[in-house]
């Protein structure tokens, strides 16, 4: 308890010092992706205060060069990760990752480096998501046209929902690609098209493996805008993994996923749609899987909303036959349901309800999940598509989960968070793994500038 109070005050300290500095600077508009940051509104700025001069210098009329970063603060603790007290009771870990960038703009080209260093310390058994020392999170040359654009290099991905295709910001590092890719807008269309390897994470310095050949994803993603307030995407993805693991076995696939999207807002209210069909081999198994979601909000006052989300997405019904119909969420968010992630969006029905209402800079989140198994011959599987809980049962039921989230964003600059998440086991869990409840905590600082 010690160690933990240490950490909260480690992490306000920090949270005052940059909330007093930025209370003397002008808000900035900061992305998750840096190298979609606008600046050039200090440009022309006369009087630019230190920080200011250092953030953004002017090379010319239609060049310039940018400096940034972040640095993210969190404790996380468990009570009954695996919901068994006995093996796994207290368990409490600090993660700290700090980003730094530059972004060089001349002309119609762009040119921009990331240096990521993830630490953590006190985790018995680390993941690839925990640790890595130093290295390039993103390092890609662009150039940007009239209607398209140009890339080629590493770089954090995010495409339409993020539900296939994310950076990853909820675990400690985030996943990058070595990709090529080019991006087409007219009128209300635009086309990207893609074909990258993601980087397979090591804990040192400079040692993450790149452009290995046992994993790839390449496809072309179009999103038209129409009647000023809704847009239709469509899309395909394709995957190979030479290692992937399920339920029946571990071996090579081959996947191609299909899918729509519609979305858009009408007055108070919010909706994403979206449908994906998968084909395609694995091992000697032919690919049939699926997916459908759905999500409305409404916003009845301006600082108070609630919403519902509800997806089913296919599992494998029986592991002898021919056919696999587990679904692969590809590269997900790695916190697809809150930032305990104990389950991925493989074989599950779930529906999630929430409440978010904001108070200034305060806001607060309640929302509830149900889960279940989309099919009892197959089992559950992690954020990251891993093999977590094998098909030990013959029940759907798997999990009441109940979370909170308090976020205090007083500046651009700054972020304070606390989310709290509590998963009742069903039937499922309790006969494969155990009957005591999960409690997670994560208390986040993340600092901007």
């Amino acid at each position: 308890m010690n160690v933990f109070r240490g950490i909260l005050l480690l992490c306000l300290l920090k949270g005052i010092a940059v909330l007093a500095f930025a209370q003397t600077t002008e808000s900035f508009d900061f992305n998750f992706l840096r190298q979609q940051d606008n600046l050039y509104f200090l440009k022309g700025k006369e009087n630019k205060n230190l920080y200011e001069k250092w953030k953004f210098l002017s090379l010319g009329e239609k060049s310039a060069v940018s400096w940034g970063g972040s640095l993210r603060s969190q404790y996380e603790h468990f009570i009954n990760e695996d919901f068994d007290n006995v093996q796994d009771k207290y368990q409490g870990w600090y993660l700290q990752r700090m980003l730094f960038h530059t972004d060089w703009r001349i002309d119609k080209w762009q040119f921009f480096a990331e240096l990521n260093n993830s630490l953590i310390s006190g985790k018995p058994i680390l993941t690839p998501v925990d640790k890595d020392e130093l290295s390039f999170n993103q390092l890609f040359l662009a150039y940007h046209g009239e209607n398209m654009t140009f890339k080629l290099g590493r770089e954090n991905l995010n495409i339409g929902s993020r539900r296939l295709i994310d950076l990853r910001e909820g675990p400690n590092v985030r996943r990058s690609f070595d990709h090529v890719g080019m991006t087409f807008h007219r009128n209300n269309y635009q086309l990207h098209l893609l074909y990258g390897i993601p980087v397979n994470i090591k804990e040192g310095i400079f040692d993450n493996e790149a452009l290995h050949d046992d994993e790839a994803l390449w496809g072309a993603y179009m999103s038209h805008k129409f009647a000023s307030n809704y847009n239709f995407d469509i899309y395909y993805l394709g995957f190979k993994a030479d290692n992937k693991q399920y339920e029946t076995g571990v071996g090579r696939e081959r996947r191609h996923s299909l899918g729509v999207r519609f979305w858009g807002e009408k007055d108070n209210w919010q909706m994403d749609n979206e449908f994906v069909f998968q084909l395609g081999g694995f091992m000697d198994q032919s690919i049939n899987a699926w997916t459908i979601s759905f999500k409305i909000e409404n916003h009845y006052t301006p600082h108070q909303h609630f919403g519902l989300k509800t997806e089913l997405i296919s599992g494998d019904k029986n592991p002898n036959d021919s056919k696999l119909g587990t679904f692969n969420p590809l590269y997900p968010r790695g916190a697809y349901f809150g930032r305990v992630a104990r389950f991925g969006p493989s074989n599950l029905i779930d529906i999630h309800p929430y409440w978010v209402k904001s108070f200034g800079d305060l806001s607060i989140m309640l929302d509830y999940v149900a889960f279940w198994r989309f099919s009892k011959d197959d089992a559950i599987y992690g954020p990251a598509v891993t093999y977590d809980f094998p098909d030990e049962s013959e029940t759907r039921w798997m999990a009441h989960q109940i979370g909170a989230l308090l976020t205090y964003e007083p500046s651009s600059f700054l972020t304070l968070e606390l989310e709290t998440n509590h998963i009742v086991p069903g039937s499922f869990l309790r006969e494969t793994m155990g009957d005591d409840n999960l409690f997670h905590l994560v208390i986040t600082v993340d600092i901007r500038f």
